[in-house]
């Protein structure tokens, strides 16, 4: 999951005054975990929207760019006029989007928005059409009613380094407008390969910098957010809320791991696991709406439910677990290297931003046919695009050695 902050001086102290300046007349609210919506056909909306700009919030641009969201809604809801040439369609929208105005004064129509951490007042349409214009290239691969079961189904995202990458797969795909983000740990220099961030979020929370994404492309989604799960809080993280419709695994400990699985089973809640190694994932679905009694793991390891109640000895322990759990066979062979290295010439298992990015394609493609009521079934599902792609990983030669680094890695294992 991640850890907190390492460092905490406050290097401003040593600022010059011109730099320190800078810093006082910043009013932005960078810990601010969601924007604030003022929809102007309700009664105190405008009120509420001078009352923020005299309270000193820093306004730092306003945009208003909802002609330009309408008229493309208009566009794509006017076949014809998508492949009409450009001066009849901006002629044609133009008398639409008069017709939309009507005696109302543009700015009053749909709703403002203010995302308090970068100052920024947005123009938006109203949430159907906003919806309806941020999914309309789904169609028909995502039919209007998938859709709206889509945006229902609920899921609750343990970790957000691997596990952002979910987040923000499903918020683009208009998957599960209400969600759950569970990480108390802050970005690191080193996350910056495989979370979508910049350099500016370095030492801010996981969960606040992806749920603040999320809100950014869909201002009304709702995100709720949780620190480290741990034995106390993980019925609330499940109940709280909303109810949870699945559960995606992307956390590090393995206890906590069990204790997700335990739980989702208890309520009957799917669970899926994307594992990134290398330039393979590895998907886990194990399906405890459909199989209540399902072993955890699919039962590569028997009885591990008994690790909840002895903390693992060391890094060793962790070690064993997790490789079993993965199965070195799955594992390419420069992975394979990696781990008989953590510890002396590297600190932790590798992680490629290119595969990381493509589990939140895999991970959604399982929420979507699951949410669906598809036939996504549980089990374990490898995906190699080395033994897809490279010629040479197709060869015996090839398949003798990494039958041969296996066992290497199982030898090694065993002798901890």
């Amino acid at each position: 999951m991640g850890h907190a902050r390492l460092v905490n001086d406050k290097p401003s102290d040593a600022y010059p005054d011109y730099l320190k300046r800078l810093i006082d007349s910043s009013g932005r609210d960078l810990a601010s975990d969601s924007p604030v919506l003022f929809d102007l056909s309700q009664g105190k909306a405008e009120t509420n929207l001078k009352q923020l700009i005299k309270s000193g919030a820093t306004i730092s641009e306003v945009i208003d760019n909802y002609s330009e969201q309408y008229a493309e809604l208009l566009l794509s809801k006017n076949a014809h006029l998508y492949r009409a040439n450009y001066d009849v369609q901006v002629a044609s929208i133009a008398e639409l989007l008069k017709e939309h105005y009507g005696r109302t004064e543009p700015w009053k129509l749909g709703n403002w928005v203010y995302f308090p951490w970068s100052g920024q007042l947005v123009h938006v349409l109203a949430q159907d059409d906003f919806e309806a214009l941020r999914t309309i290239r789904n169609r028909d691969l995502i039919t209007v009613e998938e859709q709206k079961t889509l945006f229902d189904f609920s899921a609750l995202c343990f970790g957000m380094s691997v596990g952002s990458a979910s987040a923000l797969a499903l918020a683009i795909t208009g998957i599960s407008r209400q969600i759950k983000l569970v990480d108390g740990a802050v970005i690191s220099g080193s996350n910056l390969n495989r979370i979508l961030t910049g350099v500016s979020s370095v030492g801010k929370g996981k969960a606040l910098t992806i749920g603040q994404n999320i809100y950014e492309m869909n201002p009304y989604s709702k995100v709720k957010y949780f620190d480290k799960v741990n034995s106390s809080n993980i019925d609330d993280i499940f109940d709280s809320g909303w109810n949870t419709d699945l559960a995606i695994d992307e956390i590090d400990d393995i206890e906590m791991k069990i204790r997700i699985r335990i739980e989702a089973r208890r309520r009957h809640i799917p669970v899926v696991m994307a594992s990134e190694m290398g330039d393979t994932i590895m998907l886990d679905v194990e399906r405890f709406d459909q199989e209540p009694d399902r072993p955890l793991f699919h039962g590569i390891i028997p009885g591990i439910e008994k690790v909840v109640n002895s903390q693992l000895a060391n890094q060793r322990e962790w070690m064993k677990y997790a490789v079993a759990i993965l199965d070195p066979n799955n594992m390419p062979i420069k992975m394979q290297k990696s781990l008989l290295k953590i510890g002396t010439t590297i600190v932790t298992h590798p992680q490629l931003g290119s595969t990381v990015m493509m589990t939140g394609g895999v991970i959604t493609f399982a929420v979507k046919h699951i949410a669906l009521g598809g036939a996504m079934a549980s089990g374990r599902y490898l995906i190699s695009l080395e033994n897809i792609m490279l010629a040479d990983h197709k060869t015996q030669k090839h398949k003798r050695e990494h039958k041969k680094h296996t066992k290497i890695i199982q030898s090694a294992i065993n002798s901890m």
